[in-house]
């Protein structure tokens, strides 16, 4: 047997509210009259509903009816045209709608589930009669829905089943919703109303059902996120194919999470344009990421990069494939830490380079970096201008040099800082990083506590000029280390 339900109907049956009457049953026949009233407006639909529609005038005469209506009365719409409705019903139909039932729906505006009979040319047929004005301004017009008594039960079976089988999905939802800490939610486009799901309503600490809006939910985010994701809606062409972002949320409770939201443009069942999608708290995952990530880059003793982000830095900047970006490179290397650690034991050498790796770390600009044991490294953007590296390197020295507590008593350290500057001192990061540890060393053979700046002159092969905090000139150390 054909289903009484197309798949247009289906969807209406599952959006549609059955709102309280007088009784369940006539309940059930004001949802399915509203339903009906609101849903066949082409001629495919109204010509395959699952009941006989009619549509009449304030006088009651037909103003069209579908084929079902013919069916059950034996006559085409043409036939029909005009004619009063209650022409069409049994004499004891016809004067129980003549005298109770119109005069009634004059006050009322709509009856439900009247049984009456239908006039057929055959035989009478039993029916189910719902009529409701339309509301609307201009002449007064009724909708007449009439159902086979003998199919009323499948009827009312297929609706309990669409009803149960949203149930299920809806509750389905919830428990994946709840498994996997996912919400989904959709942007309808031409109205701008946002629609969320329970999780989603849980993500933002909001109460499940309250009213949402589109500057509600970009509220607790960055301004970036916020100019972005307000782009793709007054362009949702843009994201046309699925789009991924992951950005920080504030959350009502003052913690700060990470989320990730994928989204699509597309049009729904209805053919409206919307843009669907679905969001996920992914703080702890992100953290993981970032404790990964600091394992291999960081320096757990000092918190400054690694050996490894160190040569991945040096390598991507001096790139001779790239355009040139000159920068300076700083190499330093602790005095005295060796007899620190001999005299006081490794912790109090572990307390020294977590002291030096915070000094250095206040000094801005800088990209610091622990190479291992007592030597460090430092890249400087050349921007700032010439003597930026000098100003530097300078309150280097001042800042190590301040006395350091190792719990029992303080000690005190220098160092020797090399410098050196790319292009012009090496064309690649081997050459420059051998520029900077060559310089390192002749301040170190110069006295310690200071810096030299490796120099390279044409024509005259390489030299050193050296220099101490206060910036005096020293003969150019001996080649090597």
């Amino acid at each position: 047997m054909r289903p009484l339900f197309n798949s247009r109907q289906r969807d209406i049956a599952h959006t549609s509210v059955i709102r309280p009457r007088s009784s369940k049953r006539s309940n059930d026949m004001s949802g399915q009259q509203t339903l009906i009233s609101e849903a066949y407006n082409g001629e495919v639909d109204w010509n395959d509903a699952p009941c006989a529609l009619v549509v009449v005038d304030a006088n009651f005469c037909i103003l069209r009816a579908n084929a079902c209506f013919g069916g059950l009365t034996g006559a085409s719409e043409r036939e029909i045209m005009g004619e009063r409705i209650s022409r069409k019903f049994t004499t004891a139909s016809r004067l129980y709608l003549e005298s109770v039932l119109i005069p009634l729906l004059h006050i009322e505006g709509r009856c439900h589930e009247v049984a009456l009979t239908v006039q057929g040319n055959a035989e009478p047929s039993p029916v189910l009669v719902n009529i409701s004005m339309r509301n609307h301004l201009g002449p007064r017009v009724y909708d007449v829905a009439l159902f086979r008594a003998s199919a009323r039960r499948s009827f009312e079976e297929q609706l309990v089943a669409l009803r149960q089988d949203s149930e299920r999905r809806a509750a389905w939802l919830a428990q994946l919703e709840e498994l996997s800490g996912v919400g989904a939610w959709t942007y309808e486009v031409r109205t701008g109303r946002l629609l969320w799901s329970d999780r989603v309503y849980d993500l933002y600490g909001v109460p499940h059902g309250a009213p949402v809006t589109l500057e509600m939910a970009l509220e607790p985010l960055s301004a970036d996120v916020r100019h972005g994701i307000e782009a793709i809606t007054k362009n949702p062409e843009l994201c046309v194919e699925p789009m991924v972002q992951e950005f920080d949320f504030r959350h009502p409770s003052g913690q700060v999470r990470r989320f990730k939201s994928a989204g699509q443009y597309s049009l729904n069942h209805q053919g409206e344009p919307v843009i669907q999608g679905v969001l996920q708290d992914v703080t702890e995952a992100h953290n993981r990421q970032l404790d990964l990530w600091n394992a291999a880059h960081i320096d757990q003793m000092t918190g400054l990069g690694n050996r490894y982000l160190f040569n991945a830095e040096l390598g991507r900047r001096a790139d001779v494939t790239q355009a040139v970006k000159p920068f300076s490179l700083m190499v330093l290397d602790l005095d005295g830490f060796k007899a620190v650690n001999d005299t006081f034991g490794h912790h109090a050498g572990d307390a020294v380079l977590r002291t030096i790796g915070r000094r250095i770390s206040k000094l801005d600009s800088l990209m610091a970096f622990r190479l291992g044991g007592d030597e460090f490294a430092m890249i400087l953007e050349r921007h700032q201008g010439a003597d930026t590296a000098d100003n530097f390197a300078r309150r280097l020295l001042s800042e190590i040099c301040r006395p350091i507590d190792i719990g029992r008593q303080d000690v005190t350290v220098s160092a020797s800082i090399g410098i050196s500057a790319y292009p012009s001192d090496g064309k690649d990061s081997d050459a420059i990083l051998r520029a900077a540890d060559f310089a390192m060393y002749a301040a170190k053979n110069s006295g310690k506590n200071r810096y030299a700046r490796y120099r390279q002159q044409l024509g005259e092969g390489t030299q050193l000029v050296a220099a101490s905090a206060d910036h005096e000139d020293l003969p150019a150390p001996p080649t090597g280390k």
